[in-house]
């Protein structure tokens, strides 16, 4: 299928979406919220994980996944993002009594393409047609700050928790959008802590049923002991195989750059390196 100016698109209807949350268990309330929209021929989705939990975090939660996915299926993600953050958004002021919290959003495009945006420690995964995964987002948290600093993980895990950008934010430092390939994205909120191999592994095996492997997802992240709101939604690309391995069709003849050695899925070494300025195109509204 095409639009009117000969673009490819992705139908809508053939997009899949597997959605798993769960309370952390000393938490009186879920404050992690998720939502998906298809308008059209494009699909988005969101999660956003609230600060806090009351029912004022979690109602704006709910309303910050919602705006996002519909905008970023109109639109783009970093768009999406930018007008979930509209109503809170209060950059100036640290101890604002709004509501905040982190967010990631995703859109699918043709030939095994996404879009993706974020803001804070919400993240997007993806499982590439090799079965290498790959951390598509870079935390945006003090503790990431400190390793990129050459602080070593013992020191900058303890500051993992302290956000430097979420959606109150988003005014005053904008937000980056970007693209990446992959046959199986994970959106996830921070809660969400796996060790590389089982996480891969997880996607290997549960891949061709994203519902049960977003529950596995999040039953795997309870069982190490993530004591936070998880959320995962698992989205399998529909042009695509969700397991099957395969090949890159769009750059079969363009040099990649190595990929860094597979690290660890939490903490992250950072986004992925992109291959070429068709991949690695980026969209900033500051």
């Amino acid at each position: 299928m095409t639009t009117s100016a000969g673009i490819p698109v992705v139908s809508s209807a053939r997009v899949q979406v597997g959605a798993a949350t769960s309370r952390g268990p000393s938490r009186p309330l879920n404050a992690d919220a998720h939502a998906h929209h298809a308008y059209r021929d494009t699909f988005a989705a969101a999660v956003v994980d609230g600060t806090g939990s009351t029912p004022e975090v979690v109602d704006f939660a709910h309303v910050a996944a919602s705006v996002a996915a519909r905008v970023a299926a109109r639109g783009t993600p970093v768009l999406g993002v930018v007008a979930a953050s509209a109503p809170y958004a209060d950059h100036d002021d640290d101890d604002s009594p709004e509501p905040n919290g982190a967010i990631v959003v995703a859109s699918v495009r043709s030939g095994g393409y996404w879009r993706i945006a974020h803001a804070g420690d919400s993240s997007a995964y993806g499982l590439k047609d090799d079965g290498t995964l790959r951390r598509f987002t870079t935390p945006h948290t003090l503790g990431e700050e400190m390793r990129g600093q050459g602080a070593t993980d013992a020191e900058a895990a303890a500051h993992d928790h302290k956000l430097r950008h979420n959606l109150g934010r988003v005014p005053l430092y904008g937000v980056e959008g970007f693209e990446a390939v992959a046959r199986l994205l994970v959106l996830a909120s921070d809660g969400l802590k796996l060790p590389h191999e089982e996480f891969r592994g997880l996607l290997l095996d549960h891949g061709d049923d994203p519902q049960r492997c977003a529950e596995e997802l999040v039953a795997a992240a309870r069982a190490h002991g993530s004591r936070d709101d998880v959320t995962a939604l698992v989205i399998p690309h529909p042009d695509r195989p969700a397991t099957a391995h395969g090949t890159d069709e769009r750059n079969n003849h363009v040099e990649r750059r190595p990929e860094e050695p597979a690290g660890p899925a939490e903490p992250a070494a950072g986004r992925e390196p992109d291959a070429d300025p068709a991949q690695g195109a980026v969209e900033v509204v500051a």
